[in-house]
């Protein structure tokens, strides 16, 4: 299971960030969110939610030698170690402070999706 992003939907609204920091850290702040909105820089009906993609094989642990973690798959914070943020391929592990902010999809149930105002997230299988 993963978030599927159609960018074509998206209007950069930042609600999706803002649901997801408030459900997971109780405050509205973009850096503590595990979905960011990368926003084109001239053109500005390109918007790009940038969030986990629940890789099989989690490239972000590749520095480590494993290939999956089921433990770490279900955390929202991680330990930044090891280069896990730049080993992820689609820059979607952020830092926050001395933590790296991974989506664990709400326990299965992603409020990002929910909130989502256009439907340019939805959850796929």
């Amino acid at each position: 299971m993963r978030v599927k992003i159609d960018k074509s939907k998206c209007t950069g609204c930042l609600i999706c960030e803002v649901t997801c920091s408030l459900t997971h850290c109780g405050q509205v702040h973009r850096e503590a969110s595990a979905i960011r909105v990368k926003f084109g820089h001239l053109n500005h009906a390109y918007h790009q939610p940038v969030v986990c993609r629940q890789c099989k094989n989690m490239r972000c642990l590749q520095s480590e030698g494993k290939k999956s973690d089921a433990t770490l798959r279900k955390r929202f914070f991680w330990e930044n170690n090891n280069n896990r943020e730049t080993d992820c391929a689609f820059g979607a592990l952020f830092v926050a402070g001395e933590k790296l902010i991974h989506c664990n999809l709400c326990g299965g149930d992603p409020e990002c999706v929910k909130s989502c105002p256009t439907g340019a997230l939805q959850l796929s299988a």
